[in-house]
């Protein structure tokens, strides 16, 4: 996908979500920041925000430190298309947040540059989906999470996707799969001239772990423990994630999952 289209389909994907994206994006960073802003009541904090695109979340993020005077709290968001962030830096200019939120380019599956347990949160908001190696990625982000406790949301994970609504989940939910499967691939089509890539969309949320199964994935993790040098330091540990609350939005078509990174010990016979 060239980066033109890249940045097209990002806008694409916001008038098939109906602009209600912003106000899903709101709600992901509310529950990393707290409703009265009780992350910043724990000092210094330093967020990390994945698939960053063109800095919606990051953006939010930064506002949320200046609502609640953090201004030592920083944000770093990293997306690997660097089309897509140069409008993020336009964005972040113009809001006048450069002192806060910096861009840069990365991938979730490989965060070599960025030191263990050196994060207090990490967002990253339909991002997941489109990532094959999906372990690895949630590996990569629980190693630079700090580890120990979850005081008003810190330490948290919070990941946010589309999913198709379960059967069971009445007639809105219905109708959102029917959005899902029929509607975004030819609107999509109609608006782009690109069929085939909508199609790939409706495919990849079809595809996309339930969110039972996605809390399974999460929680079953066994992600090495490693230390500055890379190598394994405690062979009886790895890392997981505990998941704390998953938040249905749009009628089950969008989900929100909160974790905080754990660490369990093998259990040997």
């Amino acid at each position: 996908m060239s980066s033109f289209f890249h940045i097209f389909h990002h806008f694409i994907q916001r008038a098939l979500a109906l602009n209600l994206d912003m106000s899903w994006r709101r709600r992901l960073v509310e529950e990393v920041v707290g409703s009265n802003g009780e992350l910043f009541q724990n000092g210094d904090v330093q967020l990390l925000d994945l698939a960053t695109g063109t800095a919606d979340v990051a953006i939010l993020l930064g506002k949320a430190v200046v609502k609640y005077n953090a201004s030592n709290n920083k944000i770093l968001g990293l997306d690997p298309s660097q089309n897509m962030l140069d409008v993020g830096k336009s964005k972040v200019l113009q809001l006048d947040l450069s002192n806060i939120v910096r861009l840069e380019l990365g991938d979730a599956r490989s965060l070599d540059a960025l030191d263990d347990n050196s994060f207090d949160a990490a967002t990253m908001s339909f991002g997941i989906r489109n990532v094959p190696e999906k372990e690895q990625a949630l590996c990569e982000i629980h190693r630079v999470l700090k580890k120990g406790g979850s005081n008003s949301g810190s330490k948290v994970v919070a990941i946010m996707e589309f999913s198709e609504p379960a059967a069971d989940s009445g007639i809105m939910g219905a109708g959102a799969r029917v959005f899902i499967r029929h509607l975004v691939p030819a609107l999509g089509a109609a608006l782009s001239g690109y069929p085939k890539e909508y199609m790939h969309l409706q495919k990849s949320i079809r595809e996309f772990p339930s969110p039972p199964e996605f809390v399974a994935l999460m929680e079953g993790l066994k992600c090495p423990v490693t230390g500055a040098d890379g190598v394994e330091k405690e062979i009886d540990m790895f890392g997981s994630f505990r998941v704390k609350k998953v938040v249905n939005l749009n009628y089950g078509s969008v989900q929100i999952y909160v974790a905080i990174p754990i660490l369990k010990k093998h259990v040997t016979r």
